[in-house]
């Protein structure tokens, strides 16, 4: 097959490693993959490193440090071959599968940066890793990975995703127009469902004492011609792509008071497993390398598979 989207997925051993792995099958269509996984093999534990005493791990243990090594090696390369063998068994081509076992260089997060450079469509990472250290709501690794890539997608998964169900949050933005592009591109398993969701902010200056009635009512009269005539450009982009007009749906929350709070009340209710957003949207008060909206997203979504497109 012509054209197959490169993937490149972070593993640890994690279950949440291994669970992004088994999502990226679920979600695509998987002959239309090739996909490289990835290990970084820390040369000392975890802990060392966080403490800055890897060479002290080494010097101290120096007699055992070869058998530490190989188990470690062992370790990883039993689990990149489950995984390799899962995506094999859910129809990734077997050439299409590729294992990138390396011992750490700068740093992982880093390490797997670099790799991601290299012409990927994504970069896939489990929401939280291995280690104990991690942060409240998002593993240190995948928090360094989406703060520093910014020209290619990172999906972050979270818990065992079953649902198909994809909630594409979209506005005016030249973003919001790339992530449609971009699932249209991607999203191509056949019971894969896409709704477009689109959230309007309440608007402070309308309760102004000096505007009129007749002006508020002009103003919401032309955000109402603009939405349906948005979603409609959407819809048909992705049915250009090769949707199905039957799989993609829409919605449309006026008023809100938070964005973010309505995204992620929408996945859960409406029990979605991805969460699909532009890196930016159309407000001129942006974080340094990330939305705000995007952001609080990210980091409350337990649970989902996050797409960020750039």
């Amino acid at each position: 097959m012509a054209n197959k989207k490169n993937i490149l997925i972070a593993l640890d051993g994690s279950k949440h490693s291994l669970n992004a792995a088994r999502y990226v099958a679920r979600t695509c269509n998987p002959a239309s993959l090739k996909v490289n996984l990835i290990h970084v093999m820390p040369t000392a534990p975890e802990t060392f490193w966080d403490l800055e005493k890897d060479a002290y791990f080494k010097e101290r243990i120096q007699p055992k440090y070869t058998a530490w090594k190989k188990n470690a090696e062992e370790t990883a390369q039993r689990f990149l071959n489950d995984a390799r063998n899962g995506l094999v068994k859910a129809g990734v081509a077997e050439n299409d599968v590729g294992v990138i076992l390396q011992e750490r260089e700068v740093g992982i997060a880093r390490d797997i940066v670099m790799q991601s450079a290299r012409g990927y469509d994504a970069v896939v990472v489990g929401r939280r890793g291995l280690s104990k250290l991690a942060d409240l709501f998002l593993g240190s690794v995948a928090n360094k990975i989406v703060e520093v890539v910014k020209d290619t997608s990172v999906w972050v998964v979270g818990n065992n995703i079953n649902s198909k169900r994809m909630l594409l949050a979209v506005d005016a933005s030249e973003n919001a127009s790339k992530a449609v592009d971009y699932v249209g591109k991607i999203a191509k398993a056949p019971d894969v469902e896409i709704t477009l969701f689109h959230v309007v902010r309440r608007f402070g200056f309308l309760d102004d004492p000096t505007l009129r009635d007749h002006e508020i009512e002009g103003f919401w009269e032309e955000v109402k011609k603009d939405i349906p005539r948005m979603v409609g450009l959407y819809k048909e982009r992705l049915e250009k792509a090769g949707v199905k007009g039957s799989r993609i749906s829409s919605q449309v929350n006026l008023h809100s008071a938070s964005r973010a709070k309505d995204i992620l009340t929408e996945a859960r209710e409406g029990a979605y497993g991805t969460i699909v957003m532009g890196r930016r949207g159309l407000s001129k008060v942006r974080e340094f390398l990330m939305g705000r909206v995007t952001s609080k997203v990210l980091h409350r979504a337990e649970g989902f598979a996050v797409w960020i497109v750039p």
